[in-house]
């Protein structure tokens, strides 16, 4: 680390040298960088390109670029090009597997910084240096990255004995100018009163409010603008507002009985339930066979495995049942029709799982931790979408918590990844059968923090807009766990990030 450290704090002195000695060399000589625009505008999580132009060269192989953001300080190493290789060390974490030159546009003349998944606080000056053999130049370029506001939460309260308060919210970036009016188009601003604060994005959530005498028929406007345009605005009329709100409120009260006699049929439903599982508490003896010692690692695992033969258990959930028809309760309808075999015990005295070091281990790991990716490997017909459906069985059976020492999990998703389509939460939709429009609740389950359980069954490599979407997914999860199955060489992006490999060997007949 500490060499990675004094590299990296030389390449930025030798970037420093450069930049004070290559203008003047670029004077004396016909090498220049120029710019197609000096600004550049995007929204926040989009892309931009940034463009630099250089003088035409013989060898673009042979050229180096750097890109760096020199404002606000200190400067930070975005992306580094040298005779043609990628010096991916001195990328600074914030800019890591966001931003890549186009290398192909070399060949244009084009220096093109991409930029992905863009933040508020990548807003600042870049600077382009492209330098060939001993002519070099650069140039400057600025970022902003805006995130445009939000629809207006509007309300009203009673402040005092005559007069109520007006209240506008919203949030986007940069911070804007809120201006009140009423009918009259009075500018009203100055009465107002409006606070600021941040976001985890970074992005300015603004709380503006207004008070005004409730006896007074009137129109009143609230306006979000930004460099002069109005970006939000929201209206009141007074007093209807008020008699809106009281009817509100006694709206809320009748929600309240609905929730409360929801609540008693809830109940209801779960004796009866909880009556039924009794009834197939013998089941979990069978699953528990499958698993008998859970041993989770605490890294990702790589499985490379060669077995034989279905292997499956009935399922259910311990959890309380959603009231149908629910993406959960679904999904457990479907597993559950997966057919038990009375040999699993015999099949799984068949097959011995060995880490890298040959240490024996338990068939249990194949159920990541929270967090964590399992690679499955497995050449056609070995098993590994037997493995996926036991899981899947288990899950609906309520049997995890017993057979993988475990805690319940919220939901099992078993995907079919074979002629994949789409992007990750496009694949998700396509193989999963519900009449609600399900991409929002998938995003929300996998993403949040309910502990989940997604397979991904014969995933290979090669759609761009699937793989670049499942790898943010990977980044963004909170607690679902994910494991993968392929045939070996498939995923080898994916591979990059497991560190622990185990292997699933048969044994002998003789040692069964």
């Amino acid at each position: 680390m500490r060499d990675i450290h004094s590299g990296s704090m030389r390449g930025t002195l030798v970037v420093i040298f450069l930049a004070l000695l290559w203008p003047a060399v670029s004077v004396s000589g016909l090498f220049t960088v120029n710019v197609q625009k000096s600004s550049y505008e995007a929204e926040l999580h989009g892309d931009v390109e940034l463009v630099c132009v250089f003088s035409a060269v013989k060898r673009p192989s042979d050229l180096t670029v750097i890109w760096t953001r020199i404002n606000p300080k200190p400067d930070v190493d975005v992306y580094r090009l040298e005779k043609g290789t990628e010096k991916p060390i001195y990328t600074n974490d914030a800019f890591r597997q966001r931003a890549q030159l186009i290398q192909k546009q070399l060949e244009n003349s084009r220096a093109v910084l991409h930029l992905k998944k863009l933040q508020i606080k990548d807003s600042g000056t870049y600077r382009c240096i492209v330098r060939e053999g001993d002519e070099a130049d650069y140039k400057q370029v600025t970022l902003n990255v805006t995130a445009p506001y939000t629809p207006i939460k509007k309300s009203v309260r009673k402040a005092g004995q005559d007069e109520v308060e007006l209240s506008c919210e919203s949030q986007g970036f940069p911070p804007p100018q809120v201006f009140w009016s009423d009918g009259q188009n009075t500018n009203l601003t100055e009465t107002s009163n409006s606070s600021v604060r941040s976001t985890d994005e970074d992005l300015v959530q603004v709380f503006s409010t207004l008070t005004v005498r409730r006896d007074l028929v009137n129109n009143y406007t609230c306006s979000f603008l930004r460099s002069g345009e109005i970006q939000q605005t929201a209206s009141f009329s007074i007093p209807e507002e008020i008699l809106h709100e009281c009817s509100a409120q006694y709206a809320w009260i009748g929600a309240v009985v609905v929730v409360l006699l929801a609540i008693i049929f809830i109940y209801v439903i779960l004796r009866r339930r909880n009556n039924g599982q009794k009834n197939r508490r013998n089941e979990s003896s069978k699953c528990a066979l499958l698993f008998p010692h859970s041993s989770s690692a605490n890294s990702d695992s790589l499985l490379t495995v060669n077995e034989n033969g279905p292997q499956t258990c009935h399922v259910t959930s311990e959890e309380p049942a959603e009231n149908p028809p629910s993406l959960r309760h679904v999904q457990t309808q479907q597993y559950s029709q997966i057919d038990a075999d009375a040999d699993v015990e015999k099949r799984l005295e068949s097959y011995a799982l060995h880490s890298k070091d040959d240490q024996s281990l338990n068939i249990s790991s194949v159920l990541p931790d929270t967090r964590q990716t399992v690679l499955l490997y497995g050449e056609p017909g070995s098993g590994k979408t037997t493995v996926a459906q036991i899981l899947s069985s288990c899950w609906a059976g309520g049997l995890t918590a017993n057979a993988l020492s475990a805690p319940p999990l919220h939901l099992v998703l078993l995907v079919d990844c074979s002629a994949a389509e789409g992007d990750f939460f496009q694949l998700l939709k396509s193989r999963v059968h519900y009449e609600k429009p399900l991409v929002s609740d998938l995003r929300e389950t996998l993403l949040g923090p309910a502990d989940c359980l997604l397979i991904l069954d014969g995933y290979r490599e090669g759609n761009k807009d699937l793989d670049e979407t499942l790898e943010g997914f990977l980044t963004e999860r909170r607690m679902c766990r994910v494991l993968v199955t392929s045939r070996p060489g498939q995923c080898p992006s994916l591979e990059k990030t497991v560190r622990t490999v185990l292997q699933l060997k048969q044994r002998p007949e003789e040692e069964i």
